[in-house]
């Protein structure tokens, strides 16, 4: 299983990306390629981190082979700390842009939609000083943009777990059209003039105590019994310190009460649409939980801030990989049983797995 894998992953001409590296010259370096395959077989197997990696290139035969050699723990930990993080992200990339024709039935193919939030991944301060967060604990923070539609990310940013979420998000870079929905942490008027400025649309969550000034009320409906949320304002809105702008503030009441406001410059939908779009930003909730559940990003590799980026792209490359196989093969059933199926089976031969086996 793992070595059907790791051909999909030669499908890509990765040594392209990692060519034009100077780590990748030395001696006794490993590989680009070499590394993310090692990085795929890191997510299939359930052993602990570095040590049961290397062993499983000890005691299967087949696995080296399918890796391109062998390599000692000493030299995956060198590959993890000097390997470029952005140059793994671009293979990823890569590889993700091969994937999609196998997952061109998933999700809508024209919803132009992304959800941006941050999570945090708990590190110990003695071991990773450079994760600061509180007084006594250490964190690193991630930042990812998913693509609504197909629920895989597009983009990866990781920080310090004390750094704002803005600080993080003000490295990605956004595509003129798109939605990108936010959260209230998200809500910087420089930060959204510059999504704005790209040709992108915006949604994020409005906070209290924000002073505005109302330039229009629109009439607000009845929503549908189906919606669950009664009306409150639809108002379109201006900032003296943000001259020449306007911008539209939704505001809808929750079942148990609670109000929600959402800020957005999306004129053309109804308010029930920004309703349902602010909702949808919970699906980003959803996929962190899987990611952490589903793939070892909790379970350090190394100790360097470089480790854990490339470490996660890895995961990332193994989840497109799996996705695609899981929608390209008719498997019928979830996700979560095709992915669980495989990482058991992963060390199976072919010849070996039943019929009716993933």
């Amino acid at each position: 299983m793992i070595t059907l894998l790791l051909r999909a992953v030669d499908r890509v001409n990765l040594n392209q990306v990692f060519d034009r590296d100077p780590y990748a010259s030395r001696r006794t370096a490993l590989p680009g390629t070499r590394l993310v395959k090692a990085l795929v077989v890191y997510q299939l197997i359930k052993s602990p981190p570095l040590r049961g990696l290397v062993r499983l290139t000890e005691d299967h035969a087949a696995v080296p082979t399918a890796l391109g050699g062998t390599r000692a723990r000493n030299t995956l930990s060198n590959a993890l700390a000097h390997r470029d993080p952005d140059q793994m992200i671009e293979a990823w990339r890569r590889r993700w842009h091969t994937s999609l024709p196998w997952m061109a039935r998933m999700g809508q193919k024209f919803a132009r939609l992304a959800i941006v939030d941050a999570s945090l991944i708990p590190r110990s301060r003695a071991a990773f000083d450079w994760a600061t967060y509180r007084k006594k604990r250490g964190a690193a923070k991630l930042t990812a943009v998913l693509e609504w539609a197909r629920g895989i990310p597009q983009q990866l940013v990781v920080t310090t777990g004390r750094g704002h979420d803005l600080k993080g998000a003000a490295q990605l870079t956004w595509s003129a059209h798109w939605t990108s929905i936010f959260d209230r942490a998200y809500l910087g008027f420089d930060f959204l003039a510059g999504r704005l400025a790209a040709g992108a649309h915006v949604g994020v969550r409005f906070k209290d105590r924000v002073g505005y000034r109302v330039v229009a009320r629109r009439p607000v409906a009845v929503a549908p019994a189906t919606a669950g949320i009664r009306w409150r304002r639809d108002w379109t809105v201006s900032w003296p310190g943000w001259p020449g702008v306007v911008l539209r503030l939704v505001s809808y009441q929750l079942p148990d009460g609670k109000l929600i406001r959402v800020l957005t410059d999306r004129f053309d939908l109804t308010a029930l649409s920004v309703a349902q779009l602010d909702k949808e930003r919970w699906k980003i909730e959803n996929w962190w939980k899987w990611l952490k559940a589903m793939s070892k990003i909790k379970e350090p590799m190394g100790r360097s801030a470089a480790a854990l980026p490339v470490q996660i792209v890895g995961a990332f490359v193994t989840d497109v990989v799996l996705r695609a196989f899981k929608h390209s093969s008719g498997f019928t059933s979830s996700l979560y049983e095709f992915v669980t199926r495989c990482q058991e089976m992963s060390l199976t031969a072919l010849s070996q797995l039943p019929a009716n086996s993933a």
